[in-house]
């Protein structure tokens, strides 16, 4: 909004005069009555005129370009700076890049460190060595218990197959036992 707008926005919002009073005199500032209370409850405008006409009749201090299409009439407002670019190495000294680093904050692992007890770690009290020594001979006794069952439970096929095959002989030999002793003929 312009300056012309706004003083326009401020005569039409102002309330008007009333007939029988009298109208202030240019540049006067409002002056308060023995009750405390300004001269806008008299009638007069809270508002010099003459400023007002005054302000525009001067050129505005700022022309805007009317509002083209493709900037969908918004302004467009420029900056220029003068002045000297500052390089980094002014800012941080010739030197900064072979300096050392200063230690920062902890590191993720100093901090799980920190908030966690012995025993709730990985292998408790143990290293990782160790950690890994158990479980390497963990898995290698539970393949060794899973081998002694299958052993056991194909030698129990091996001995109950040997006990069936003994059974079925007893029972051929007592057949022909049987035949010989009935006076039949061997087959």
């Amino acid at each position: 909004m312009t300056f012309p707008a706004i003083a326009l926005a401020l005569l039409l919002t102002a309330p008007l005069p009333q007939q029988g009073s009298q109208p202030a005199a240019p540049d006067s500032t409002p002056s308060t009555q023995t009750n405390g209370s300004s001269e806008q409850a008299s009638g007069e405008l809270p508002v010099s005129l003459s400023r007002i006409r005054r302000a525009l009749a001067q050129p505005p201090a700022i022309r805007l370009p009317e509002p083209r299409p493709e900037r969908n009439g918004r302004p467009v407002f420029r900056v220029d700076i003068e002045g000297q670019k500052v390089d980094i190495q002014e800012i941080l000294g010739r030197d900064f890049v072979r300096g050392p680093v200063s230690y920062g904050g902890m590191t993720h692992q100093e901090f799980l460190n920190l908030v966690t007890p012995d025993y709730a770690r990985g292998f408790a009290g143990l290293s990782n060595g160790e950690g890994m020594m158990i479980a390497a001979t963990s898995v290698a006794l539970q393949w060794a218990v899973l081998k002694a069952i299958d052993k056991f439970k194909d030698a129990t096929d091996a001995r109950a197959k040997e006990n069936a095959r003994r059974e079925v002989e007893d029972a051929l030999e007592a057949l022909k036992k049987a035949r010989k002793a009935a006076g039949l003929p061997d087959k």
